[in-house]
């Protein structure tokens, strides 16, 4: 059963949080929190899911949470782990740069069409490609991916011995809040991890770029994990006005038809429309 009390709001009354104002310019205003609480419980109760939303800001280090509990849970990173995968794909040179291409394996996916070609990063991050990154870390390697995951101090940092399957079936497991602390320090280049190979994945991150915003990010659907049909992620960071706003969204949803794909997409958009962090 959905919950949508009040009460999963943890977030103090009022937020400093840019708004546009007529001359275009931004400027730091109190934004009342009810309107966005209210939206997001009823997108999610329209989805019949659960779910969680983070939003921190790093200017004024401060946090928006939506279901505070569900943020600290950890769960399969499912395809989120493909930021994660880039960085130690690039950084052990099991892929020469980003626009290498990996020729197909053959095996057709008749649900995501587009995984049924040859791939550069790039391309699969985009598509949230499979079978890529399940040959990057076969080609990094059980031991060096092991020591870049707990260098990192990523998850709960188990990935047990399926190195092509521990961030869809295995054992790693993240919660949205360690999500968000992961991406600030993608973003603070405070990772084991050279400059110009977190500079790479920040720019195969990007999904749209306009006028006043850029927006990086990374989608993740488990299924059938946990005793949970679906779970949904969209995690990264806005960048816009000199700030920096880190997002983290889980959905979980026991239908086996879930559409899950517009779905969070919605969910994620209509929350940074009632934020006012984008038109």
């Amino acid at each position: 059963m959905v919950k949508t009390s009040s009460f999963l709001l943890s977030v103090s009354l009022f937020i400093s949080l840019p708004i546009v104002a007529q001359n275009n310019s931004i400027k730091s205003t109190p934004i009342f929190q009810s309107q966005f609480s209210r939206n997001l419980s009823n997108n999610l109760q329209e989805a019949k899911s659960e779910g969680c939303f983070i939003l921190y800001d790093l200017k004024r280090d401060r946090y928006i949470r939506y279901n505070s509990q569900h943020c600290q849970k950890r769960f399969i990173p499912a395809s989120t782990f493909k930021i994660f995968n880039s960085l130690v794909a690039l950084e052990t040179k099991a892929i020469a740069d980003e626009n290498t291409i990996i020729p197909w394996n053959g095996v057709v996916n008749n649900e995501f069409t587009s995984w049924n070609q040859d791939q550069t990063m790039r391309t699969a991050f985009t598509r949230s490609v499979v079978w890529f990154y399940q040959e990057l870390a076969r080609r990094a390697g059980n031991e060096r991916m092991s020591k870049y995951i707990q260098a990192a101090g990523y998850g709960n940092q188990d990935i047990g011995d399926k190195i092509d399957s521990f961030w869809l079936n295995g054992k790693l497991r993240i919660s949205p809040e360690e999500q968000i602390k992961f991406l600030v320090r993608l973003y603070k280049e405070d990772l084991p991890f050279s400059p110009a190979v977190i500079q790479t994945v920040k720019d195969v991150m990007v999904i749209e770029r306009q006028d006043n915003y850029t927006l990086r990010g990374k989608t993740g659907w488990g299924r059938d994990v946990d005793g949970m049909r679906n779970i949904g992620w969209y995690v990264g960071y806005l960048e816009r006005d000199n700030d920096v706003y880190f997002y983290a969204l889980n959905i979980v949803n026991q239908d086996p038809n879930f559409p899950m794909i517009p779905t969070r997409k919605k969910i994620l958009f209509d929350a940074f429309k009632d934020l006012q962090l984008i038109d």
